[in-house]
């Protein structure tokens, strides 16, 4: 539906940038703070990102650009997936300030009882916010 906005050499960069954090991004991320975000989920997301990037910088695919230069010609610093685990470590944040008797601490606290299926465990949410609390760690140790 926004193919004629974003092809548009007449809307100024700027503009696109305001309707994909107010519209798109929006849209995208509903939710996302509780997702379990794996590789799949990651590549699509940053594949519709940058789909939407490239339209409005008015590039096709068969130009042959990378992401990155199609990226610095938007002015898009961050991706929406830097953006939806920012998010959730915002809402596991304030889940952490919680008192002990609100229902979303005791979930995020609970641990199942009894005998686990066959199989490689599946990544739960928790482990991946710890994950990224650990590289972002990693990163503030390096970078200052």
């Amino acid at each position: 539906m926004l193919n004629g906005v974003l092809w548009d050499q007449g809307i100024s960069k700027a503009n696109k940038k305001n309707i994909y954090n107010t519209v798109v991004k929006s849209i995208i991320t509903y939710g996302s703070e509780v997702w379990q975000l794996k590789s799949r989920t990651e590549n699509m997301l940053l594949a519709t990102e940058m789909d939407y990037w490239r339209r409005s910088a008015g590039k096709s695919k068969r130009e042959q650009i990378t992401n990155d230069r199609v990226r610095k010609i938007m002015g898009a610093e961050h991706t929406i997936v830097d953006a939806i685990r920012t998010k959730q470590l915002i809402w596991f944040g304030q889940v952490q300030r919680m008192p002990d008797h609100r229902i979303p601490k005791q979930i995020l606290l609970w641990t199942s009882r009894g005998r686990n299926k066959r199989g490689r465990l599946r990544r739960s949410w928790r482990e991946g916010v710890d994950k990224e609390l650990e590289n972002r760690e990693k990163y503030l140790m390096i970078s200052g």
